[in-house]
């Protein structure tokens, strides 16, 4: 197991973080009360949920995957996908409140998928850097 590599640092923070996000309220209403987010499984809440634990997972798996770097970079590229499906249906269900503004009714909480996202294209980065000295040793030879 190669934890010492700075990208699986990154992939092991991003993991946690979306796990954190997963569980945490999203949307307020305007009287301050949590009305989206946590472990409720009621409609859209519930995708959100899953799909929020999906990118936990998906980036703590990613970590274990450092012998395919190809694969290890498809993860990142992908996890990064579903954080913006996740972030993307949390907007359209602020949206589609009819007493909610999106930005007074997100929650601090929003902020962790971006962190989540800078920490996946770092990590993203650090395999192609790692490939390319891959690369450079094996024709060296």
């Amino acid at each position: 197991m190669v934890i010492q590599r700075k990208q699986s640092l990154f992939l092991l923070i991003a993991a946690i973080l979306m796990g954190i996000y997963a569980f945490m309220p999203l949307l307020m209403n305007s009287r301050g009360e949590s009305f989206f987010g946590g472990m409720s499984f009621e409609g859209m809440n519930g995708v959100v949920f899953i799909l929020n634990c999906l990118v936990a997972l998906l980036a703590f798996i990613t970590i274990f995957k450092f012998k395919s770097l190809r694969f290890q970079k498809k993860l990142c590229v992908i996890n990064i996908i579903l954080i913006i499906a996740s972030m993307t249906t949390l907007c359209g269900v602020a949206l589609m409140q009819e007493d909610c503004d999106l930005i007074g009714s997100l929650t601090y909480y929003n902020v962790l998928p971006i962190v989540a996202i800078v920490l996946l294209l770092l990590a993203h980065k650090g395999i192609s850097h790692d490939q390319k000295l891959l690369k450079g040793s094996s024709r060296i030879r």
